[in-house]
């Protein structure tokens, strides 16, 4: 069964803004990429309201439909399979997490957020932090510029020149170094391994006979740059996280992506997923 990579859309340019990353991976692994645009039934308490027409429900489904051709249009010459869904609930939270647990092709959720602060809901904002507690697959997070306009052009997909990979320590990490070192070879991209202190509390356990992940950032980087000829880094942000991150992106390094694991959504990777335009991959959980 074909894969997917869906994408909730709202009509807004905020929305939207993730499309060119969405596009990309769905090209990469073949997938069908999946539009999304939630509806709210029109019997739900509070829904119908004298101030609202009797016709604005069917209203908002012709929109939606309109609105998902559109889209559709300026997809088609990507190549990608792209299928339009219009689930309804009382929150699109609620349709995003079920439509994912119903369809187990689902490889990737691709949303944008609206972070604020360090942790929870004001890091990702109510809709991205409810999909992330839900469903242990991997997401694509952006966090859109502000005054983003919404376009009519085809949309092409994203490209990057850099790569970042958080390295803790942990077996999580090293298959998140695993996928970025794959992305950065497809694109002839610059790999920076970034170290980042292990999450509070956390101690690595290796089972007997099996290898300790105890090479540093620079050990593997050497290692990556004999094996793959890529163009290899390392950084910390243990000093300066913002300065980091601003220093990446001063370089005219826009086309960058973030690779970091679930795990380190909220220690360790939260500084990228506030940096407005930095689009973050956070792999699915195994269990």
């Amino acid at each position: 069964m074909q894969s997917q990579v869906i994408v909730p859309l709202d009509g807004s340019a905020s929305a939207e803004a993730i499309l060119p990353h969405a596009l990309l991976f769905a090209q990469r692994g073949q997938s069908i990429l999946t539009l999304l645009q939630i509806g709210t039934p029109s019997g739900l308490p509070g829904v119908r309201d004298r101030m609202i027409p009797d016709n604005w429900s069917e209203g908002e489904e012709i929109w939606g439909q309109d609105y998902l051709a559109a889209m559709v249009r300026r997809l088609q010459s990507s190549g990608v399979t792209i299928q339009t869904r219009h689930p309804e609930a009382a929150l699109a939270e609620q349709a995003i997490v079920s439509y994912t647990k119903h369809q187990p092709q689902v490889q990737l959720i691709a949303l944008t957020t609206q972070g604020r602060s360090a942790a929870g809901r004001a890091l990702f904002g109510s809709l991205a932090e409810q999909v992330f507690a839900s469903v242990s697959t991997s997401l694509l997070l952006l966090h859109p510029p502000k005054g983003e306009q919404t376009g009519s052009g085809p949309i092409v997909s994203a490209s990057y020149q850099t790569i970042i990979v958080l390295l803790d320590g942990s077996v999580e990490a090293e298959r998140a170094l695993h996928e970025a070192t794959s992305l950065a070879q497809e694109f002839s991209a610059t790999l920076v391994l970034v170290a980042v202190p292990p999450r509070p509390g956390e101690e690595i356990f290796v089972s007997e006979g099996e290898q300790p992940v105890s090479d540093s950032p620079e050990e593997k980087a050497q290692l990556l740059r004999t094996t793959t000829g890529l163009r290899v880094e390392t950084a910390t942000t243990a000093s300066d996280p913002e300065a980091f991150i601003e220093r990446i992106t001063g370089h005219g390094l826009r086309n960058l992506l973030v690779v970091a694991t679930r795990e380190q959504a909220l220690y360790g990777a939260e500084k990228f997923l506030r940096h407005r335009n930095v689009p973050v991959l956070l792999l699915a959980t195994y269990t």
